[in-house]
């Protein structure tokens, strides 16, 4: 598929870079005597010994902007914050798993982004209504019954699933790594684009029960499908969905339903990459840290299940030793 041949070409661009950064070396040597030759062989197990560890083009903690030759930027009207990547220590995959906490931009809902990159209606209803050719660029999030903003549990929720993917040997980009961050939700998604393999925002629903409904993926609606660009990935967003839902009612997390429900948002119209927004509840929800934890290990099984099947990337380490062959 093009999400597969995309991830590929982005890992197998990272190993050419450092094969011809030790050949340069190695040709460098070839040119002096024989101490610059030891010097350089001496360099070249240092870097390749540096490269086994970091294979990502990002550092730890690196902040990470929007870059306005990136596909739909120019859609973004919010830009000047930057996500934070973080690197595994153990057992690194060479992958990249975007967490996007929800909402957390101040003064997003006073600015409106294109629902579609062509400028078409938008198909569903939301916080922004059925039909209407602009979007709250950032909304403010609901409120738990108890006073508590999703925004500051959403951030919660991030760290803590941050957490656990680094242990599983996922890099991580952190969409928003603080209380705001001043990117809408289209500068979010064309980052995640650019930058992870997958990208996954968590929100909790503001559906007005009184009673906590449980979790769900947000999938597609139909008429969205045959868009630009969600046509070429929309099966993607919803194996993706569907895998997060099944990790997450195998950690005995109840589910809302069949476990997705349709609708049109930003994040998905402009995705190039598997990408959902999951619904973690409701404003009636259990959302104290013992609950994110569960939440948390739901989420990891379903990373590590629609991983295993639909990026097919070896971790670094077997690619050297089978030879630079998958």
């Amino acid at each position: 598929s093009n999400v597969m041949e995309k991830n590929m070409k982005r890992k197998i661009d990272r190993k050419m870079i450092t094969f011809l950064m030790v050949m340069a070396l190695i040709l460098t040597a070839s040119c002096g005597d024989v101490n610059v030759q030891a010097a350089a062989k001496k360099a070249t197990k240092k870097e390749a010994a540096k490269t086994t560890e970091t294979s990502s083009f990002y550092k730890n903690k690196q902040k990470i902007y929007l870059d306005s030759s990136w596909k739909y930027a120019d859609h973004a009207k919010i830009t000047s914050g930057y996500a934070v990547m973080y690197t595994a220590k153990k057992n690194r995959k060479d992958i990249v798993i975007a967490v996007n906490a929800g909402h957390g931009t101040k003064g997003g809902s006073s600015v409106k982004t294109l629902c579609h990159p062509d400028g078409s209606p938008k198909l569903t209803g939301g916080t922004t209504q059925a039909g209407a050719i602009q979007a709250v660029a950032v909304s403010d999030g609901m409120t738990f019954r108890d006073g508590t903003a999703e925004r500051d549990v959403t951030l919660r929720m991030a760290k803590i699933l941050k957490k656990k993917l680094l242990a599983e040997g996922y890099d991580v980009l952190m969409v928003r790594d603080g209380k705001d961050v001043q990117l809408d939700n289209v500068a979010r998604t064309v980052i995640c684009n650019n930058v992870a393999d997958c990208h996954i925002a968590l929100h909790w629903d503001s559906d007005g029960l009184r009673y906590d409904k449980g979790a769900f993926a947000i999938s597609v609606p139909k008429g969205l499908k045959k868009k630009k660009p969600v046509s070429s990935y929309w099966e993607q967003h919803e194996a993706l969905g569907a895998a997060l839902v099944k990790g997450l009612r195998s950690n005995g997390v109840k589910i809302s339903g069949t476990g997705a429900t349709a609708i049109d948002l930003t994040q998905t119209s402009y995705s190039t990459i598997p990408s959902v927004d999951m619904e973690l509840g409701n404003q009636c929800s259990d959302h104290s840290d013992r609950k994110l934890e569960v939440l948390a290990d739901g989420l990891v099984q379903g990373v590590n299940k629609y991983v295993k099947k639909h990026i097919k990337i070896a971790p670094l380490r077997d690619y050297k030793k089978n030879g630079g062959s998958k």
